[in-house]
């Protein structure tokens, strides 16, 4: 007796995969699940399957298969007008071309998702690109690129805890000394 999996059974066993660092195999899996999804309509579910394929094969490096993953991703988003999701994609472009060393690129790609996803009031996804954009300036030795991209992150916290609170009052030093 053949029993076709559903798609939210093979999107969890792919997660499973992915959280066992198994990327390859749960690269598999998420496709598998977006197969699922495509045949029975479900568009959107099939597209973030596209997505989690492109987390797997960036965790991978395995670079060409994780950029057609994204694209597939995003093009679909963007046909559905799901700019929360394109957002989200266009956030994984940049965490691929930082990857990657692309760190020109890397910025392009977060700065655009960062204008997307505040766009739409997606604060905690914003709030996590622009951690990320904050992590690829110290990579670039722009330290004061870094401190504003962190601290803008910070802004986007709707209920920012003690610790936030006080790093915030922290990068409030260095401006008052530079005279900003």
């Amino acid at each position: 007796l053949l029993i076709m999996a559903s798609g939210e059974a093979l999107r969890d066993e792919g997660m499973r995969l992915y959280r066992e660092e198994r990327f390859e195999e749960a690269a598999a899996k998420f496709a598998d699940a977006q197969a699922v999804f495509a045949a029975n309509g479900r568009v959107k579910d099939a597209a973030e399957q596209a997505n989690n394929r492109g987390q797997s094969w960036r965790q991978a490096a395995r670079w060409d298969e994780a950029l057609a993953a994204f694209e597939e991703a995003r093009a679909v988003f963007q046909s559905l007008g799901d700019v929360a999701s394109e957002g989200q994609v266009i956030g994984n472009l940049g965490a691929l071309a930082d990857a990657q060393g692309k760190l020109d690129l890397a910025s392009e790609y977060y700065v655009e998702a960062i204008r997307m996803l505040e766009s739409v009031g997606e604060r905690d996804l914003a709030q996590a690109t622009y951690t990320a954009l904050s992590r690829l300036k110290l990579k670039q030795g722009n330290w004061l690129g870094a401190i504003g991209a962190f601290e803008s992150g910070l802004t986007q916290l709707e209920k920012p805890s003690l610790t936030h609170r006080v790093v915030r009052r922290l990068l409030d030093v260095p401006r008052k000394l530079i005279g900003g």
